[in-house]
């Protein structure tokens, strides 16, 4: 992974996991240290995250990571997998700008079947690059949820991580070698990941307590449009720019953000900052942080550093 995607070993909150419980609910307290998990399977160095694992009391760190060869070209999938706290949790990468194929995944979104052969108890298709994303490490991330100890499971992602995660509980659940129930799905930024019969599907087994978490006029959450027969999935919680997610959780599921209105209401805005010679709130004290003030907001607002200091305490 590059210096884009990677933070500061300081910047890391020691007390990511104070508050976490490994529990079907929506919980303020998982979702911050889902949301620090997220930014953790950014990170390349394996020495940096066996300290920060051992700092947030989670044992056994092992990187899931796509092979290498001629594929990987055009696939390149990391994250990384974790036991503590009761549960097993499993953290995918988003996209990193210098990684080719990880826009490659992101582009291809051309909608098909799943890689468990749709029937009638599977219908619905995916994301064609998601899948193949989740393709790439399927074997490696079998064998961690077979090696596991018989507790929970929780998955995470930022960006294109969301949508991997997403991915890959439903086939964890549907893959008869494993038949693996997530606890909970945690999305921070998620694209679209399926057409209208997969999301059905989708929320009828594990829609109550999948988590789509969105900040401000974030652009990716509202990717692919739905006009070209894509739907999200799970629960939607919003939070204003720069501001804080609260607990409440929504009855019912829903296609929002939508595209053209997010994108044209964080072009306005971008506008009126611009104008204003007012930046974008930023949270991080270095260079690289500092500079993403200058981003527009439906770019800014989708940033990893966004997501957890929305689940921050008020003291941080």
């Amino acid at each position: 992974m590059s210096v884009f995607v990677e933070l500061p070993e300081r910047l890391y909150q020691q007390d990511a996991f104070a508050a976490f419980e490994p529990v079907a609910e929506f919980s303020l307290g998982t979702a911050r240290a889902m949301a620090w998990m997220s930014q953790l399977a950014y990170e390349g160095d394996q020495n940096k995250i066996e300290r920060l694992c051992s700092l947030w009391g989670l044992r056994r760190p092992r990187a899931i990571v796509s092979p290498a060869g001629r594929r990987s070209r055009f696939v390149r999938t990391r994250g990384l997998v974790a036991e503590g706290h009761g549960a097993t949790i499993f953290a995918f990468a988003g996209t990193d700008p210098l990684v080719p194929a990880n826009w490659l995944t992101d582009l291809d979104f051309k909608l098909a079947p799943g890689a468990i052969a749709a029937s009638e108890a599977t219908p619905g298709n995916f994301h064609r690059g998601f899948q193949r994303g989740v393709d790439a490490v399927w074997e490696h991330t079998v064998e961690a949820l077979r090696g596991r100890r018989e507790q929970p499971v929780l998955m995470t992602g930022h960006s294109l991580g969301a949508a991997l995660a997403a991915v890959a509980a439903d086939r964890a659940f549907c893959d008869e070698r494993v038949g693996v129930r997530s606890r909970a799905v945690y999305c921070f930024g998620m694209p679209r990941t399926g057409d209208e019969n997969f999301a059905l599907r989708y929320n009828d087994t594990l829609g109550a307590s999948t988590y789509r978490l969105v900040h401000g006029d974030d652009i990716v959450a509202t990717v692919p449009p739905s006009r070209l027969g894509f739907r999200h999935v799970g629960k939607l919680i919003c939070c204003p720019r720069a501001g804080k997610f609260d607990a409440e959780v929504p009855a019912d599921f829903c296609d929002n953000p939508p595209f053209v209105g997010s994108l044209v209401a964080g072009l306005r805005q971008g506008l009126r900052d611009f104008f204003k010679m007012q930046p974008q709130p930023t949270f991080r004290d270095d260079p690289l942080g500092r500079m993403s003030g200058l981003l527009a907001p439906p770019i800014a607002d989708h940033l990893p550093d966004r997501y957890w200091s929305a689940l921050a305490g008020e003291d941080q």
